[in-house]
């Protein structure tokens, strides 16, 4: 019985100290490419939240602000100051790196301890940037796990990024954002180009817009220009277009209104258009699903169906406008 409970108690040790190696390992291949100073703590408890970063600088020193933090939330706050602000929280042993080049500001954070054991441990990882009212300084920022939000932001080159978090963008001009693991929610602007590599898109209207999403759905308000918009597995939602390429692998197209030219297509799901006033030849593909158009202008539609019915109803054949639709399997319905 003895050596029984020997065995036992070696086994645990032994389970304890596999635990730690792998959470080394992990966080050295996660970090390999960083310059970090790291000293490494048995265990740690409770709230270790700190404030470890806190500066003003004048906006006229300021064209652009850089974050680059590995695993943080960033908030940037519109407030009515003369001043920008940037405060960091973090562990007490993290260090904030800041540097102005070429009225350039750059912030990076360093870890310099990681903990093997934290039970009962937490901390609230996060850099606000507080900003007057009529900012209009450019914001590159990229985090490896964390949250982005940020307000309506004026500058002409906006660029957002996180690997594993979300993205709430008010208003801006033009940008590009992206998230590996997150949904983006965004407003209106000019020109942007979004990507979601696992998680929905909703923006509101633009200019042009360019939009993707690997697996998660896509909903776009009103694009007054060119709208180029992609999913592998979702649905895509979209209020009007003036030209439109829209694809979606696995998932329905809804859209209430296109103008003068669109390229669709659909994998596996349905076409569904309310109104099309096209002025160039244009195209609908659904290889399994139906296509309808409720209402269109005097144009020629040709029809094509493998495995369906086809229902076109005033069709122009005088026309010089052509839309060209096709399914596979399913069938074809057009007012």
């Amino acid at each position: 019985m003895k050596n029984k409970g020997i065995k036992i108690t070696l086994i645990i040790i032994l389970a304890i100290i596999v635990i730690a190696l792998v959470n080394f390992m992990i966080y050295a291949i996660i970090n390999r490419n960083n310059d970090y100073s790291v000293k490494f703590s048995l265990i740690s408890f409770g709230d270790n939240t700190e404030k470890i970063f806190e500066k003003e600088y004048e906006p006229e020193e300021l064209d652009k602000i850089n974050v680059d933090i590995s695993s943080s939330n960033v908030f940037i706050e519109k407030a009515d100051v003369d001043k920008i602000k940037v405060t960091a929280y973090g562990e007490k042993n993290e260090k904030i790196n800041e540097t102005i080049n070429n009225k350039e500001l750059s912030i990076k954070k360093s870890k310099t301890k990681v903990f093997i054991f934290a039970m009962f441990y937490w901390c609230d990882e996060k850099i606000i940037i507080q900003v007057p009212n009529d900012c209009d300084e450019e914001f590159n920022i990229q985090t490896s796990s964390g949250d982005i939000i940020v307000p309506d932001l004026e500058g002409d080159n906006i660029q957002l990024k996180t690997s594993s978090g979300k993205i709430q963008c008010g208003n801006i001009n033009n940008g590009k954002i992206e998230s590996s693991s997150g949904d983006i929610f965004i407003g209106n602007g000019n020109e942007v180009t979004l990507k979601a590599s696992s998680g929905s898109i909703k923006a509101g209207d633009f200019n042009k817009l360019s939009a993707e999403a690997s697996s998660g759905d896509i909903e776009v308000g009103t694009i007054s220009e060119d709208v180029t918009i992609k999913t592998a597995s979702g649905k895509i939602t979209l209020n009007r277009a003036n030209k439109l390429k829209a694809e979606a692998i696995s998932g329905d197209i809804k859209i209430n209104s296109i103008e003068n030219y669109c390229e669709i297509s659909s994998t596996s799901g349905n076409i569904i258009v309310d109104t099309i006033n096209i002025t160039e030849n244009s195209s609908i593909k659904a290889n399994s699903g139906n296509v309808v158009i409720n209402n269109k202008n005097d144009i020629y539609v040709e029809t094509k169906t493998t495995s369906g019915d086809a229902d076109v109803q005033n069709n122009n054949r005088m026309s010089e406008i052509v839309l060209d639709i096709t399914t596979t399997s399913g069938n074809i319905k057009v007012n």
